[in-house]
């Protein structure tokens, strides 16, 4: 396992959110609500209380407003600030992945349970206009999720997901909608973060070990485990994890040796 940490150069002020992909792209939130992007030169002040944001490309960045009872809480915009789309994206979230041009929404329980779209369907996508065009429990009405636990980019087009009330693996293209599903090995149920790497799917924090990262091999079986002492680690992309900290944040590789 190999770790990188990454500090920000902050003064008065600590991170309250940040994503990053596994080379260390970020982009982050302050708690003085400003939008810190490695590379970029100025923070964006958009003016408003932002819950979380993603990149998703070299020109658009997706932010969620800190509006739990605006009906449309998510903006997409560019590296000015110049808004572009306004939409709802729903308030119960746990996570966002961006799959090409479109953008995935995974949801806690209490979203799904309170039963109003998009939360509802436990895992949504929309496309880059802000509209959904997917959603599991509304497409699966006999194979419905409670919570969506975590989830992860394949690659080519493809995300997994899973979590409680359904502990298949589930595989979906993000184009054509088409749904695969595997039973993954009962040492992997309730993993809180998973991130893929080839054919190999990472999980941690399950219910019985919240350190270890378990690697199952979609296509052999085989199940391994990597011990660590992390806590809580959030997924990003080719099998890494990552932690943040008030002003810095440490990249986990748990494939790498």
């Amino acid at each position: 396992m190999t770790t990188t940490t990454i500090e920000l150069d902050l003064f008065q002020e600590n991170i309250k959110h940040l994503s990053t992909n596994e080379i260390g792209n970020f982009i982050a939130i302050t708690s003085r609500n400003r939008v810190i992007i490695s590379g970029a030169e100025t923070p964006l002040e958009p003016g408003v209380d932002i819950l979380m944001a993603r990149i998703i490309d070299e020109e658009k960045i997706l932010i969620v407003l800190d509006r739990p009872t605006s009906i449309e809480n998510a903006l997409i915009i560019d590296y000015t600030g110049k808004p572009f789309v306004k939409f709802n994206i729903g308030t119960s979230i746990n996570d966002i992945k961006i799959n090409g041009k479109k953008i995935i929404v995974s949801y806690f329980d209490e979203g799904v349970l309170q039963g109003d779209k998009p939360d509802c369907d436990a895992l949504a996508v929309f496309n880059l206009n802000g509209k959904q065009v997917f959603g599991f429990n509304s497409s699966n009405l006999q194979d419905q999720l409670i919570d969506c636990y975590c989830v992860a980019n394949l690659g080519n087009g493809k995300i997994v997901f899973n979590g409680y009330g359904n502990f298949s693996l589930q595989e979906l293209d993000v184009g054509t909608f088409n749904l695969v599903s595997y039973e993954i090995p009962s040492a992997c149920r309730g993993a809180q973060s998973v991130s893929a790497k080839a054919d190999n799917i990472v999980f941690h924090s399950t219910y019985k070990d919240k350190t270890s990262f378990l690697v199952w091999n979609l296509h052999s079986g085989e199940l391994s485990q990597i011990s660590s002492e992390f806590k809580n680690a959030q997924p990003t992309e080719n099998g890494c994890f990552y932690q943040v900290y008030k002003k810095s944040f440490i990249i986990i590789n748990p494939l790498e040796f």
